[in-house]
């Protein structure tokens, strides 16, 4: 007997609960005015305040390992404690770091509020996801709501970048303001969200967290899960510096506008062919989405050591098929990780899968080693081989892993 026809996107969305349009909203104003400061903030840092690129890189990758670093944790206390108002104080860390910003704008603060906003990010980003999660009625509206996510983060990066533009050509503070705004609108939508559950959730006694160690280390599918993710982060994250570096190794005419011409690529591939394609994506088998996506991802970085004549076409194929990887995978790996998490320990499988992240944290630096080492071709051929097997242990630990239950269509 065959499956029932999966529905459309918008069928599907118009059948969420109304509090989780809210949610999603409350997500995306807050993702939007966020993209409106941080592509900017190493030109304002460099510009206003005279600070060092290197300086600034090293600060923003001490948030970075903040955010992953603090993230298991953030999980586990949304388990054992009160997630609403550990969402709602991740909210307050964001909106007075975007205060002091705007208020007291100087090098030190600047950095303050970069380890703030790691701070904040560890908390909201596991327990968003869990509370995203909680509103939905079955498994298969769960992986649509991740898919849908997803695509509003990629809106919020396209669109973010283009309304925070004109602040960042006036030098604006003003552009600070937004954000306490936006973030006080989610915070709103949280406390709403949150209303009816925290009375409940005040009664679940929550594992400890010797008992959440030993449910993870006894889930070798959800160990597995996470180790795929890591590899394919870090796969996915050399289209980005590491391609950079390899283009100036080049010595790549007009580079600045082919990066933006791969940017453009990446965004109109992801909020066009992500939402056509989300229904079919939806309906594909675990194991069969992995695989194309390491195929996608194989075809790429063939494509980018086999470009030594350095075509301007071949980088932006590329950058197409990288990104189909990504819209196929990433959400996948979200619903892999809230599924597989065991009752009360939903908060802390997600933030112990945000390890995942090192991936990319590593990627800038591991990337200009080899290529400065063994050369782009070298390099990125390398990757191209090692989606093989990693798509081959992906393949095999997934092989059963979907339940019926998402064939059937969201009420």
């Amino acid at each position: 007997m065959s499956p029932p026809p999966t529905p459309s996107t918008w069928a599907a969305l118009r059948a969420l609960p109304r509090i989780t349009h809210w949610l999603l909203l409350g997500m995306a104003g807050a993702r939007v005015a966020s993209f409106m400061i941080w592509p900017f903030i190493a030109v304002a840092m460099n510009k206003r305040f005279g600070t060092p690129i290197t300086e600034i890189g090293a600060q923003l990758a001490i948030g970075a390992l903040v955010t992953i670093a603090l993230s298991p944790l953030s999980g586990w206390l949304g388990d054992r404690f009160d997630a609403r108002n550990l969402m709602l104080a991740g909210c307050a860390l964001c909106m007075g770091g975007y205060a002091l910003m705007g208020l007291l704008p100087s090098q030190s603060s600047y950095f303050v509020a970069i380890v703030v906003f790691a701070v904040a990010q560890s908390i909201l980003e596991p327990l968003l996801r869990m509370l995203l999660s909680d509103t939905a009625s079955s498994d298969a509206q769960r992986t649509f709501l991740f898919h849908i996510r997803y695509y509003l983060i990629n809106c919020a990066a396209a669109i973010g970048p283009l309304l925070g533009l004109w602040f960042a050509n006036c030098a604006s503070d003003a552009v600070f303001a937004v954000a306490v705004c936006a973030n006080l609108g989610l915070a709103l939508v949280i406390a709403n969200a949150t209303r009816g559950r925290h009375a409940r959730a005040a009664k679940v006694v929550s594992p400890p967290l010797a008992t959440v160690f030993r449910a993870l280390l006894g889930s070798k599918l959800l160990l597995t899960v996470i180790v795929m993710n890591f590899f394919l982060v870090l796969l996915y994250a050399q289209i980005d510096e590491p391609l950079t570096f390899y283009l100036l190794q080049l010595q790549v005419q007009d580079i600045n506008h082919l990066i933006a011409m791969m940017s453009v690529t990446n965004a109109a591939v992801v909020l066009a062919v992500h939402l056509l394609l989300m229904p079919r994506l939806i309906a594909l088998a675990d194991k069969t989405a992995y695989l194309a996506a390491l195929a996608c991802m194989m075809v790429a970085h063939g494509i980018i050591a086999a470009n030594v004549h350095a075509w301007w076409f071949g980088w932006l194929l590329a950058v197409m098929f990288a990104t189909f990887a990504e819209i196929v995978v990433m959400p996948l790996f979200g619903t892999l990780v809230d599924r597989l998490a065991p009752p009360g320990m939903r908060g802390s499988f997600i933030g112990i899968s945000m390890l995942a992240g090192l991936g990319s944290a590593l990627s800038p630096w591991l990337g200009a080693l080899a290529i400065a080492k063994v050369g782009g071709v070298g390099w990125f051929s390398l990757l191209a081989i090692a989606c093989v097997p990693i798509g081959v242990l992906g393949y095999r630990a997934l092989q059963g892993s979907q339940p019926q239950a998402l064939a059937e269509p969201a009420p």
